[in-house]
């Protein structure tokens, strides 16, 4: 890492995304302009680019004029956040023409909140993001390492070195409460220790955190969830007080203590289940080595803006039994059950999703692996599983179902221990469950042997409910290999076309 002493001019000059905002700066005759914040300190860390570029500028003209006039040069789109801060997108990389590259580059610029760039910077969240660098070519100095040099008032440099994340006052939270969480998502991201009086203070501010927008949030949980590991940053959510700001029902899981078979009282086992999860990702080519390329793609995939399923997997790792506290009894030989817990953790986590303002899908995804998250476990402990069993397992439970699966062997391994027997048979089961759904079920439903304009034509059924219950167990025939042709297809309706209309007749409306 770089001191002040040592900054390179030339790796700024070298910036793509800087030299196109000074051109248009100059062009503009913009008068003092400053780079700060997160930008300025990745590139003092080395840190590599993601996807999304975010600057933020200080400038004491008026933001809108000057981001207009970028947003015009860079093909870009202007937004306005406050009235003395404007925001430019730029959806590709800059000087580059092909827009389907997915970059995304973001640029705020605001007008300076003090007299001077030092008054502006101390007003600023940490210390970390309190330094800046003059960019516009109309600085009055001449451009030599001694004199371009890091703007610096409150020593974040030194945290920089000391790897410390530190607030600049009280304040900045009190102004900003979105800050508690961010301090925590920083550390996360950057791998600094918080210091310890800022911690103090986070823990004296953290009901403030009630405050903040869903969205808000939404952006900093889900990008502490992306860290690796996550684990000890959810502990910090916790002990810093902000955890049960969340998700106030988390209290309640600390109370809870070990039962059989699980080894580890509840939040103790919650918190294992996050670290098997985490396990489960960085292992999927030696754990599940047929299946794990589209794993890792599916679990990559954005749901929404900034939300994987791999973060919602982290997600209901630490809240998956957060229905337990309430659904606890206990059995007159001692036994300790939680029946129906599944179903008393859906308004919880249906709130969550709510307050973070989470989209249909991803709230879907999160609803669907808490309703079936035992279901997996459940399924092994029978003698056999046939055939029929896992058809009906992905049937039902439809795109959901693999994240079902993968959470089954984090959970399990966080209740019994990767030593225990029945984990071993649960691993081999996962394997072969993922090959019947990738080679057997996902052929039945998209190539069936039979359409349903082959049952009216052939037998006469009416198009209708019963045509879609008749071809579902086709397809359940296909997918377990008591057909393989159309002929033996023909042959499977005519022997059961009377049942099937049988049953379905008593099926439930």
């Amino acid at each position: 890492m770089k001191s002040a002493s040592f900054f390179d001019l030339d790796e700024l000059e070298r910036d793509p995304y800087l030299r196109a905002v000074e051109a248009v700066a100059a062009a503009s005759r913009v008068g003092p302009l400053y780079l700060v914040g997160g930008y300025l300190r990745d590139l003092l860390l080395g840190r590599g680019r993601a996807r999304r570029i975010d600057l933020d500028l200080v400038i004491w003209g008026k933001p809108e004029l000057f981001g207009r006039d970028l947003a015009t040069a860079l093909q870009g789109s202007l937004i306005r956040l406050e009235p003395e801060t404007v925001r430019v997108i730029v959806r590709s990389p800059i000087g580059v023409e092909d827009r389907s590259i997915g970059m995304i580059v973001q640029i705020d610029i605001s007008r300076s909140k003090g007299e001077t760039i030092e008054d502006d910077l101390t007003l600023r969240d940490f210390t970390v993001n309190a330094m800046a660098v003059r960019i516009d070519s109309s600085d009055p100095r001449p451009p030599t390492p001694d004199t371009l040099c890091l703007i610096d008032p409150t020593g974040g440099l030194n945290d920089l070195r000391e790897k410390r994340l530190r607030v600049l006052a009280p304040s900045a939270f009190d102004r900003d409460p979105l800050r508690l969480i961010r301090a925590i998502r920083l550390a996360a991201e950057l791998g600094f220790t918080i210091e310890e009086t800022t911690r103090q203070w986070i823990i004296e501010r953290a009901s403030l955190l009630g405050t903040v927008a869903g969205e808000r949030l939404r952006d900093e949980l889900f990008r502490i969830l992306d860290t690796v590991p996550t684990a000890p940053w959810i502990e910090h959510l916790d002990v810093l007080q902000l955890l049960k700001v969340l998700v106030p029902e988390v209290e309640a899981l600390k109370s809870v203590p070990a039962s059989t078979p699980h080894r580890l009282p509840l939040w103790e086992h919650s918190l294992q289940t996050l670290e098997s999860v985490e396990l489960l990702l960085t292992n999927l080519g030696q754990l599940f080595p047929e299946d794990a390329l589209w794993l890792r793609e599916r679990l990559s995939r954005e749901i929404e803006a900034g939300v994987t399923e791999a973060a919602i997997l982290k997600l209901l790792g630490f809240l998956h039994d957060i229905g337990k506290p309430e659904t606890r009894s206990m059995l007159p030989n001692g036994r300790v059950r939680f029946l129906g817990h599944e179903q008393a953790g859906l308004p919880i986590l249906t709130r969550l999703c709510e307050r973070l303002r989470l989209g249909r899908r991803a709230t879907s995804l999160v609803t669907d692996i808490e309703r079936h998250h035992l279901r997996p476990i459940h399924l092994p402990s029978r003698a056999t599983v046939t055939a029929r069993a896992q058809y009906r397992f992905f049937r039902e439970l439809g795109d959901v179902a693999p994240v079902v699966l993968l959470h089954s062997w984090a959970d399990l391994l966080a209740t019994i221990g990767g030593e225990a027997e029945e984990f071993s048979r649960h691993q081999v089961f996962l394997r072969e469950a993922f090959r019947f759904y990738r080679t057997e079920f996902l052929t039945s439903q998209v190539k069936p042997i039979v359409r349903g304009d082959d049952l009216i034509e052939a037998f006469g059924v009416t198009p209708g409910p019963f045509l879609g219950f008749a071809l579902d167990r086709l397809r359940e025939a296909q997918a377990t290999g008591l057909i393989n042709s159309r002929e033996e297809a023909l042959a499977y309706v005519q022997e059961h076309l009377d049942s099937w209309q049988q049953s379905f007749e008593v099926l439930p409306s």
